[in-house]
């Protein structure tokens, strides 16, 4: 699951890595403390936090001994990082005598107290090609629009080099693998590996034999770099539970 912040930030809370978005050349590892900081941040961007709530929720929460001096650690740790990556924006702004503030815009926040504003169901995609009566529910469009951005954003780093097209259109894979069906966001007429896909989503602890998924499949290839750029969601059917997003950089096609 990853976090867009400022439209330049990419965060993977999974990874523990933070890079430039569309540079993964770029990618910095943090540090398990660090990447709960941030996430309570997003999680309650704009708003003034007190160094009690933080400390409670990154450190005591998660039975760790909560101390002021390791929230320091944590914001020192991430500013450097913000800094090595170029960034001149404060994305942390220190209020006195109370604590600290997250400023940013983010992409795709996914809090356990959100929900959409209607939640009426809608059928589940076939195994047949997409009709304009059939639509894919409200989780599913998200994946499809943060895949479509993450793409577009990467292309704007290669914009002077050559051009990219992004279809916002799915092609179904007749195969599955048990309970997971698949779908193509760009169709680069390469066969997908079945067999290394199904590595790929054990690994990300995607259990297809347990539960039924929708797997979305996007990959962009750059005349400049010798490797893809991957991204896969995998959303349950189960509408209870999120998506999983899986991203990498893969030097032949999965």
């Amino acid at each position: 699951m990853f976090f867009i912040c400022n439209n330049s930030l990419l965060f993977d809370p999974e990874a523990h890595a933070i890079s430039l978005v569309g540079q993964p050349e770029s990618v910095l590892t943090l540090s398990a403390p660090a990447v709960r900081l941030l996430q309570e941040f997003i999680k309650h961007r704009g708003r003034n936090l007190s160094r009690e709530e933080l400390i409670t929720r990154v450190w005591d929460e998660f039975g760790f001994t909560p101390s002021g001096n390791n929230l320091n650690k944590a914001v020192s740790e991430l500013r450097k990082h913000f800094q090595a990556l170029g960034e001149g924006h404060e994305f942390i702004v220190t209020v006195p005598r109370f604590g600290f503030r997250f400023e940013a815009e983010v992409i795709f926040q996914p809090t356990e107290n959100a929900s959409p504003a209607v939640s009426t169901p809608t059928p589940e995609p076939a195994m047949e090609q997409p009709t304009g009566d059939k639509r894919l529910s409200k989780k599913w469009w998200l994946v499809l629009a943060i895949f479509t951005l993450s793409a577009m954003l990467v292309s704007l780093y290669f914009s002077r080099q050559l051009e990219i097209t992004v279809p916002a259109r799915l092609k179904p894979v007749q195969e599955k693998i048990a309970g997971c069906r698949f779908w193509l966001i760009n169709d680069h007429g390469r066969p997908l590996v079945l067999s290394k896909m199904a590595e790929r989503l054990k690994q990300n602890d995607v259990a297809c034999d347990r539960e039924e998924y929708n797997v979305y499949y996007f990959s962009a290839h750059f005349s400049l770099a010798a490797a893809d750029e991957v991204f896969i969601g995998a959303c349950p059917v189960n509408e209870t539970s999120l998506c999983k997003t899986i991203r990498y950089k893969s030097g032949a096609e999965e």
